[in-house]
């Protein structure tokens, strides 16, 4: 497809979506019982760009940027790219030249702000107050995805859709792969995190579901480390060695289960000697994670 003529002024769309709070759900089994209100969305569109404002649960909204390539630019597909915990959303953009190599590419752009979502599938009694305002994975496919698909026409079946991450975000591009693999071409999991039972002293995953101890099918089933045999969606696993955030046995681990499943998968693991959890690793694996979704369309 290529870009329309886009409008020169600034105008104001409203829109009306439905938003899911706290849903209660487990893989492939979304409730679409749930009557929530409709609340409005404002979309600011300009000249080349959206900004879209998407109302979550009372307390927060989730802004989203859609960067489109110049006009002259055939577009050939579109990356849902994803930030990592409480990182700014347009820091992978503004850090290294990804943004500026995926437009001139003919990627769409797609950046969310989740601030410090975690993507479990929902809130749980255990989860600590000042996180039950983030959105879930579960908010995430029911209602966002579906408004591009509706508004923007982006992200629907048969289109050239990619997605990746780094950090939490990581997980969440792996997440969202395994969940909508009728959506997501390719994923790219930079730094993530895989088999969270792995990790049941660190903060961020109790503080969210609560302890292992007393909860481990819960942890279970927050990832998708005992389900690999349903991983589908071609994959780029990249982790440093020298992490000190995320323990690359994560990513490694991913690449190995996924591989023994699905060995004519195309997964590529790299897993760099000298490289740590920051924007300077992050911006080499650039030229490799948008070569991987265009040999991959």
């Amino acid at each position: 497809m290529k870009t329309g003529n886009l409008n020169s002024f600034i105008f104001i769309l409203i829109l009306i979506v439905g938003v899911s709070c706290n849903s209660n759900t487990n893989k492939k089994f979304i409730d679409d019982s749930d009557d929530s209100t409709k609340d409005p969305v404002i979309a600011i569109q300009r000249m080349n760009d959206t900004i879209v404002y998407y109302k979550y649960d009372c307390c927060f909204v989730v802004s989203t940027e859609i960067k489109y390539p110049s006009s002259e630019t055939e577009i050939i597909g579109s990356i849902l790219l994803l930030h990592g915990w409480n990182l700014p959303a347009d820091e992978w953009c503004n850090k290294t030249s990804f943004c500026e190599k995926a437009l001139n590419k003919g990627y769409v752009l797609i950046i969310p702000d989740y601030k410090k979502s975690n993507y479990c599938l929902e809130m749980y009694p255990q989860t600590i107050a000042d996180y039950q305002k983030y959105p879930t994975i579960t908010w995430m496919m029911q209602t966002q995805i579906p408004n591009f698909q509706e508004t923007f026409g982006l992200l629907l079946p048969g289109q050239n859709n990619n997605v990746a991450g780094i950090s939490t975000g990581g997980r969440g591009a792996t997440l969202m792969a395994y969940y909508m693999p009728e959506i997501f071409n390719n994923a790219a999991s930079l730094s993530g995190d895989f088999d969270i039972t792995k990790m049941q002293n660190e903060y961020l995953y109790y503080s969210f579901i609560g302890h292992y101890n007393d909860f481990p099918e819960r942890w279970k089933k927050e990832c998708f480390a005992y389900d690999c045999k349903n991983y589908k969606v071609p994959t780029y696993i990249g982790h440093g060695q020298l992490d000190n955030v995320s323990p690359v046995t994560q990513s490694q681990m991913m690449f190995d289960s996924i591989k023994s499943y699905h060995p004519n998968l195309k997964i590529i693991g790299h897993f760099p000697e000298y490289a740590a959890h920051n924007y300077d690793y992050w911006e080499s694996e650039t030229d490799a994670v948008l070569r991987f979704f265009d040999c991959c369309e």
